[in-house]
């Protein structure tokens, strides 16, 4: 296709775009989680052919998923033991990236918490919902201007954020995570409009209920599964991490890249109710 930097497939005159990340460089947090969509993500792009920079809160984890993907893909895959929440973590992450790799190409943030208890709002403290805003909000903003900095120097780069479905459908016991989701996908937008000029792309996936470490001891209750996917349309089922993944490798490849500011819903349609 002229004009375009598509990796494509070439059929006679026909450009078709190929999922390929080879020689990309992605930070990626949240990826300790023996089953988590950042693991998820971590090990596709891997595949796909980018090398990585991962963080965790668990040193431990976050060395053992290293290994891991690193065995499975053959690429170069960095650990970084990193509290998103903390100032002084966030630009040992990015130093680290900048020292091992030279450069950024795309930045995942999945690292996230959820309200203790599923409290009411009635029942929220203000300890628990600036844990939850500082985790689920402030520290992807902040984390976002970091490495967009390094983006614009390079004039290019790739900003994918896990919002959530509950950034658009209301849900109880969930109030403080579904608003620091609603934040995350009107920053996002906004990143997209200041950070277009400079060649770099923002976009958020907001999945449904995924089984996930995080979501597993609501899942096992019976009633609350039924809760939970009896409003789902699609198959009226949870998703799988690797449902996220396969979004958030769209979203990174350049065949996307006409797609900017745009909160992809990966819930099995149930954000249209």
């Amino acid at each position: 296709m002229k004009g375009s930097s598509h990796t494509t497939l070439t059929t006679g005159n026909i450009g078709i775009p190929k999922f390929d990340l080879t020689g990309k460089i992605a930070l990626i947090t949240g990826v300790g989680s023996e089953i988590g969509i950042g693991r998820a993500i971590a090990r596709t792009y891997a595949w796909y052919g980018a090398d990585l920079v991962i963080a965790d809160i668990d040193e431990e984890k976050i060395k053992e998923r290293a290994e891991e993907i690193s065995q499975e893909s053959g690429r170069r895959i960095v650990p970084v033991r990193c509290d998103v929440c903390n100032s002084e973590d966030q630009d040992n992450l990015v130093k680290v990236a900048m020292e091992s790799f030279g450069r950024i190409d795309i930045l995942v943030n999945d690292a996230g918490v959820v309200l203790s208890n599923d409290q009411l709002i009635v029942d929220t403290d203000e300890g628990e919902f600036d844990r939850v805003v500082d985790t689920d909000f402030k520290a992807v903003f902040f984390l976002c201007k970091r490495v967009a900095k390094i983006m614009i120097q390079q004039e290019q780069g790739n900003i994918i954020n896990l919002a959530s479905v509950v950034a658009r459908v209301a849900s109880t016991r969930m109030a403080a995570y579904a608003a620091a989701k609603a934040a995350v996908v009107q920053m996002t937008r906004c990143m997209a409009f200041e950070w277009s000029r400079f060649n770099i792309r923002a976009n958020c996936i907001c999945p449904g209920y995924i089984d996930t470490n995080m979501t597993q001891s609501t899942l096992n209750k019976e009633k609350a599964y039924e809760a939970i996917t009896r409003p789902i349309p699609h198959n009226r089922k949870v998703g799988d991490p690797m449902d996220i993944a396969a979004a958030a490798l769209f979203l990174a490849c350049d065949c996307s890249d006409m797609v900017n500011g745009f909160p992809l819903y990966a819930d099995g349609a149930r954000s249209i109710w």
